[in-house]
């Protein structure tokens, strides 16, 4: 052989295997983290009941940082002072915050009452103590990790279970459990059933940290016989093929009481506005920049403390901003700043809208072709301002797909609004 090639053929296989040993090594060192390069297990095996391991304090020991991390998320702050725009031991009123919802929502529990949402520590307790009225033991997926077990103890028949009588029997919050059953360390394995449900219907495969938050923060709605929590995503994942399936479905959530508008109410559509950003196409996973690898006494795990990435920007976004780093909360909040100042500017036309629909129906009979007509607009409008007013990042997630469906609910608002003029 030649000596040249049989040289290079040698440095070749050298550096295959230098290379195969970092990458174990650094797979090694990753302790406490799931390995992102695995298929992220959405069918595992459920465990029997009995062999269920649903306290977080059970892992306790075993990955002290990432435990008191995940215990952060009863505490929003900086490590100096609470931060109540983010929520935490203190719950925040959206209806003193944002009164025209008080209009918008008149007719379903959220007009009642509408808390911020806070950390994962307090998702039992503020399901628990809201007063809005629960159609059934379903409100509590996503909010414990006992749901699994119930599930498999009542079977179909837990969904409309009285809520009340079956929270006496939960024990936990968010733990370990909901996203990694007995087995933290490992691969995700999803535990919501209406999640592992939809996302068969889904053109693509989901990284496990995207797919951790997926099975949670998502539009949804109840069957209204069984109470059962179904993601509407058979026509895809967008505003408007989410639109599409309740319409075919002719479902809606209430009636408006001044206009009998068959109106939908958006839940926390935070999976579905983050599909198709410029971050999700680039590979950047819900978990990169809500949970990142911090550091701590010379110990690198993955922070449970889910929570704005703004709050250690510079382990959330620095990997890949490092260059911007300084002037990047001001970006993102101006972002934020812009698409809030439309959806005060649009909830206000709603507000009309329904006011002046409502003395319309009051003082002139409207016939069947623009009563339709006037409900068709107004349910578009809501509904498009409703899906970014809820969904959690205020328009950063995915800034076009936000400002795209604003235009669309003003366009829609402003339509219906003209319609009305002809009968002042």
């Amino acid at each position: 052989m030649n000596p040249h090639r049989k040289l290079l053929i040698l440095t070749m296989i050298f550096l295959l295997v230098f290379f195969s040993t970092i990458g174990c090594k650094k797979q090694e060192n990753n302790i406490g983290e799931p390995n992102e390069n695995k298929k992220p297990e959405q069918n595992a095996k459920i465990p029997p009941p009995n062999e269920m391991i649903l306290s977080a304090e059970a892992w306790k020991d075993q990955y002290p940082l990432i435990y008191e991390s995940l215990q952060m998320t009863s505490r929003f702050k900086d490590g100096v002072t609470e931060d109540p725009e983010l929520g935490g031991s203190h719950p925040i009123s959206y209806l003193e915050k944002y009164p025209d919802i008080k209009i918008l929502y008149d007719g379903i529990g959220f007009g009642k009452e509408y808390y911020a949402a806070r950390g994962h520590f307090y998702s039992l307790t503020d399901v628990i103590n809201t007063a809005r009225p629960k159609p059934g033991a379903s409100c509590l997926a996503c909010k414990t990790a006992d749901y699994e077990k119930l599930l498999l103890e009542y079977k179909d028949e837990f969904y409309a279970m009285d809520f009340h009588k079956v929270s006496q029997e939960i024990e936990n919050g968010i733990t370990c459990y909901t996203c990694h059953r007995n087995e933290p360390g490992k691969q995700i394995q999803t535990t919501t059933p209406q999640f592992n449900a939809a996302s068969s219907k889904l053109e693509k495969d989901l990284k496990p940290g995207t797919l951790a938050c997926a099975q949670c923060h998502v539009e949804y709605y109840m069957e209204p016989t069984t109470k059962e929590v179904i993601l509407p995503w058979d026509q895809g994942l967008e505003i408007a093929e989410i639109e599409k399936y309740y319409d075919d479905l002719d479902y809606y959530d209430w009636k408006h009481p001044r206009t009998g508008t068959p109106l939908i109410k958006v839940q926390h559509p935070e999976f579905e506005t983050y599909t198709g950003s410029i971050h999700d196409k680039m590979g950047v996973t819900c978990a990169d920049c809500h949970m990142p690898t911090v550091e701590e006494n010379g110990e690198k795990y993955k922070s449970h403390w889910a929570k704005s990435p703004l709050k250690n920007v510079n382990e959330s976004c620095g990997t890949c901003h490092s260059a911007e780093i300084d002037g990047l909360t001001a970006k993102v909040q101006s972002i934020q700043k812009e698409i809030d100042d439309q959806l005060l500017e649009i909830g206000a036309m709603l507000v009309t809208l329904v006011e002046e629909f409502g003395h319309v129906l009051e003082n002139n009979k409207l016939d069947d072709p623009a009563m339709n007509e006037l409900w068709d607009l107004h349910r578009k409008a809501q509904y498009r301002w409703d899906f970014v007013f809820v969904e959690n990042s205020t328009g950063f997630h995915h800034t076009e797909k936000a400002r795209n469906a604003l235009k669309e609910a003003k366009d829609y608002a402003q339509q219906a609004l003209d319609k009305l003029k002809e009968y002042q």
